[in-house]
């Protein structure tokens, strides 16, 4: 796992555990590596020390998180984060210059090794990735690197890094001083003799250091109390707007970097163990590392002994706003595709979209011009049928229209081969019904991406009773190839997330008329941890849209979701459609968000109540029918378990992380709790918020969700 070798008077220690994809500082790994630094610390031959990998892309992706959840409840903590700390302090106080050459992923634990040396260099392949993402596990870093890093790259920057938790690439870590040199891929050993050349050369050896010095500025602001607090208390708005306190290792980090700043290090060192074990146990760690291994799980899923077909070349039928995105998805993952639509007018639109999406890429500096270049090389544009022959996989993705989508499929069957895929990116309509209006049903399948398609992870994939497993296989590994989770589930109106979710947003609006404010509900839901609120979200993804999917549920599930006349009169009203006709619930026509006065003059009119409502109530309507119907979900196996459901609705609605998921949410609060709550809403409002049967049997067996 960890491997020794002398070239010349160089040791070179290098990390490659041979029965996993990745390098992970496990106990046994580090107890091994300690035991090399010590045989190093009494060769006095050694002249230098290089530490580095031999995995492919990884240099060492962090500590063991299996270890991390073992340890949660247990009094193993400080034990395990004090042997660390002694691991590396040994590292950091070797006589000899001591030199990591990273080489593809360095996280977490494996940064923190690399901060413990004297200096780093690294490869600028698109692998190499350093950062301390900690803050996503609900924990802080806890091997030195709340401690180190500020000193080596300036509290400001190195808070930049701690609390978003977003690894950056070998240009920036040169550009922060958290590198001290850069090679091309396939330059690694001719580089890194030619750094230890330097790095034994005193003057040369100066030379590197000096060029980390700090700008006046940040010197001066971390230099002195006033400057650290000020940078405490800015900082901690940032953080609390952020996550609403609902994330409280963002702030445990921010205590430990600013304040341990002007400790000594041993003393800091402590201040950060302290830290650490406070944010680990909280419930909130708890649930980021469930879901943490929930993700990955579902990274890895496949249909067991079943292959599938290589996809070479897609086609996306439909080039509005799903389908740019979608096709953006494919060209990015290096899938070539053909993006088709009726006229040259809708696909210049389409590709407008596809270089919008690379423009806010280039932005952040996430892409380059040339890769750019080399992506959009992969898309072609068509309005004929001259190509459909020579593709593997069609996914459609027009209007949400039966009887539109049937006609399509009946013409594409005819001019495909008869192997070719075909994929309908509907997000409410029957798969089995759909199925219908194929000769060849086994290669129908339903794949519903989620808006906007370049920053949604989650693709939900439903086969009809006739899909064959070749044909869930094959989709299955290409969403994997597009970096996205695929979660499959079984047919029925409205799918697994659209269902839950839907009546979310159906129920705020039935909170607008009985006496809710636009800003009152949304504010409620923002504060719950929402990416934004359920009204707002309509207005995102527009109403015309929304509303008629919740029509196709009313229709589907009756009383239950029973669609108010005001969202009706809503859907035919051409000037309220959200942002994309400036009006919606908001009136975005002065740059300005405000709530729309032409909806609130409509929903005076429905309003059925005048009363005030409480924020608790609207969490509560809101919150209880969307677990209420995962409840029903749940019954009729439309998902493999509670967790995956969770993790669905995390991924496709941004439900918060912070909670676990929607049932560890109901889980938390207590099934009892929601039953008695549901009784009281059904009496009030009516069948929708009727307990279902799973649900009461869960409280009357006391049975949780989740377990």
């Amino acid at each position: 796992m960890v491997e020794y070798s002398i070239s010349e008077d160089v040791g070179v220690l290098t990390f490659n555990n041979k029965d996993a994809k990745v390098n992970t500082l496990t106990s046994a790994v580090m107890e091994m590596f300690f035991d090399h630094l010590q045989k190093i610390n009494n060769d006095k031959s050694i002249k230098c020390l290089v530490i580095t990998s031999d995995k492919p892309g990884v240099f060492i992706a962090g500590a063991d998180i299996n270890e991390i959840k073992d340890i949660r409840l247990s009094d193993k903590a400080e034990l395990l984060l004090h042997q660390g700390h002694k691991i590396l302090n040994f590292l950091a106080s070797l006589t000899i210059p001591t030199i990591a050459n990273i080489e593809g992923v360095c996280l977490g634990g494996g940064l923190e090794l690399a901060l413990a040396c004297d200096f780093r260099i690294s490869s600028l392949a698109d692998s190499t990735k350093i950062g301390l993402p900690e803050v996503n596990l609900g924990i802080i870093p806890g091997f030195g690197g709340t401690q180190r890093l500020s000193r080596l790259i300036g509290l400001i920057d190195s808070l930049g890094l701690i609390l978003t938790g977003k690894p950056v690439s070998s240009k920036k870590a040169l550009r922060l001083g958290l590198v001290d040199g850069c090679y091309p891929e396939g330059f690694k050993l001719e580089f890194q003799n030619k750094f230890v050349s330097s790095v034994l050369n005193s003057k040369d050896r100066k030379k590197i250091v000096l060029k980390r010095k700090l700008s006046f500025g940040k010197k001066f602001m971390q230099s002195n109390i006033f400057g650290r607090a000020f940078v405490l208390s800015s900082s901690r708005k940032k953080v609390l707007s952020k996550t609403k306190g609902n994330y409280p290792a963002q702030e445990k980090a921010l205590l430990a970097v600013v304040k341990g700043f002007a400790m000594p290090l041993n003393k800091a060192l402590g201040f950060e163990i302290k830290n650490f074990i406070q944010c680990l146990k909280t419930p909130v760690c708890e649930s980021l590392i469930n879901l943490f291994f929930l993700h990955e799980a579902q990274k890895k899923f496949r249909l067991n002994g079943v292959d599938a077909k290589p996809v070479k070349q897609a086609s996306v039928i439909g080039s509005g706003l799903m389908g740019s995105g979608i096709s953006w998805s494919l060209i990015h993952s290096n899938i070539a595709v053909v993006l088709k639509d009726l006229t040259s007018k809708d696909l210049l639109k389409g590709l407008a979209q596809i270089q919008s999406i690379y423009s806010q890429l280039k932005k952040i500096r996430k892409i380059n011009s040339r890769q750019v270049s080399l992506e959009l090389h992969r898309l072609s544009l068509f309005s004929d049928d001259s190509y459909l022959n020579q593709v593997d996989f069609i996914i459609e993705a027009i209007p949400e229209d039966k009887s539109l989508k049937a006609n399509l499929y009946k013409d594409l069957e005819s001019k495909v081969d008869k192997s070719t895929i075909i994929a309908s990116n509907t997000s409410s309509i029957d798969i089995d019904a759909l199925s219908k209006s194929f000769k060849v049903p086994e290669r129908f399948i339903g794949m519903h991406f989620f808006s906007p398609v370049n920053r949604m992870p989650l693709v939900e994939i439903i086969p009809s009773k006739l899909t064959s497993k070749e044909t869930i296989s094959t989709t299955v590994e290409m969403v994997k190839k597009m970096k996205k989770v695929p979660i499959v589930v079984n047919n029925c109106p409205g799918f697994l997330v659209n269902r839950i979710f839907l009546p979310y947003v159906n129920e705020a609006i039935f909170c607008l008329l009985d006496g809710a404010s636009i800003s009152q509900i949304d504010r409620v839901f923002e504060k719950f941890g929402m990416p934004m609120g359920p009204l707002a979200l309509a207005d995102n993804v527009g109403l015309d849209v929304g509303i008629k999917v919740l029509c196709v549920l009313e229709e589907a599930y009756s009383d239950r979701m029973y669609v108010s006349d005001f969202a009706k009169n809503v859907l035919y009203d051409k000037t309220l459609l959200g942002k994309k006709s400036k009006k919606g619930f908001y009136d975005y026509t002065n740059k300005k968000k405000v709530p729309n006065s032409q909806i609130l003059e409509k929903v005076n009119s429905f309003r059925t109540s005048k009363a005030d409502i409480s924020d608790q109530d609207i969490l509560n309507r809101c919150v209880f029918v969307m677990i209420n119907e995962a409840t029903r979900c749940l019954d009729e196996n439309i998902v493999e378990n509670a967790a995956v459901l969770d993790l669905a609705m995390i991924m496709g609605t941004g439900f918060p992380p912070f909670t676990g998921g929607l049932c560890n949410y109901a889980d938390y609060i207590g099934l009892d709790n929601i039953v008695d709550e549901l009784d009281v809403l059904n009496r009030l409002y009516g069948k929708r918020f009727e307990p279902s049967n799973y649900l009461l049997d869960c409280v009357k067996h006391k049975k949780t969700l989740r377990n």
